[in-house]
């Protein structure tokens, strides 16, 4: 089965990744495409990939 794409976001706010362990706010984590669109529509991310042109 092929390896689900990885994007980068950074978090807005502290989130619990896993259960017990909490990722603070500022963050910028390597999640799958479904949850980085999960995150950035809940408020809790935004988009922590250069828009093109912006990789300079």
């Amino acid at each position: 089965m092929a390896e689900a794409k990885k994007t980068p976001v950074k978090l807005l706010y502290d989130v619990w990744l896993d259960e017990d362990k909490r990722t603070p706010a500022g963050t910028v984590i390597e999640a799958t495409v479904s949850e980085a669109k999960a995150l950035i529509a809940s408020g809790k991310a935004e988009r922590a990939d250069p828009l093109p042109g912006d990789a300079e």
